[in-house]
């Protein structure tokens, strides 16, 4: 038997391909409008807006797309439209899985529970979900909890609905600020999916690393 009850995710970034869903809409913008920028720019100065609007209070992400794309875009002197932000809202549940994904989750059932705790909103997560053809045994959203990552207490709502001990669930994340680092604050253990082979930050130390979905199903599974 596993030593791990439940296995949760982070999603966007992790499971589905997030930097390329929003660079490839960000290039699909700027080709409507007739401009240009240097979209990797854009991504990353989209990314730190972002980041500043989901600490404040509460408010679905729908919500959070639309605002950190106007505030972006005016950055950068590019005009912005309501319908802008809408298409925004509405690409994100298109954006694909990791071509590992698909096969890696439906091997980790074999094993245990898997679940997703995502700064999002259900409707999104739901679509995003039935792209990786993999049924989830629990799913958690900013919109379940009213408050986003890296808060740990939607890690603490996610322990609530899940009714495990934390030191039974493996959280696997790309991301140290957004959740390794409040996932182990609440005593979870953590998996940091490093698939680009990037330099670990100072100051967290995940339980375990690793580069592919395969390795986390081996992990699990010896």
């Amino acid at each position: 038997m596993t030593k791990f009850a439940w296995v949760t995710f982070d999603c966007y970034g992790t499971l589905i391909d997030w930097d390329t869903g929003i660079k490839s809409f960000l290039s699909e913008l700027l080709s409507r409008k007739g401009v240009s920028a240097d979209i990797e720019s854009l991504h990353q100065r989209w990314e730190a807006i972002q980041f500043e609007f989901i600490q404040r209070e509460y408010r679905p992400y729908k919500e959070i797309l639309r605002l950190s794309l106007e505030a972006t875009l005016s950055e950068f002197g590019i005009p912005y439209e309501p319908e802008d932000g809408d298409a925004f809202a509405a690409s994100m549940p298109t954006w694909k899985p990791f071509p590992d994904v698909p096969k890696a989750l439906s091997e980790l059932k074999r094993y245990t529970r898997i679940a997703i705790i995502s700064n999002t909103d259900n409707d999104i997560l739901r679509e995003s979900v039935k792209l990786m053809g993999v049924e989830f045994d629990a799913l958690v959203t900013a919109e379940d909890a009213k408050v986003y990552k890296p808060s740990p207490r939607i890690f603490e709502f996610a322990l609530q609905r899940l009714n495990e001990l934390p030191e039974r669930i493996l959280h696997v994340a790309f991301g140290f600020k957004y959740d390794l680092a409040p996932a182990k604050q609440v005593g979870m253990k953590t998996c940091w999916l490093n698939r680009s082979g990037e330099p670990k930050p100072e100051g967290i130390e995940p339980d375990f690393v690793v580069s592919t979905m395969e390795e986390v199903v081996w992990l699990v599974a010896s």
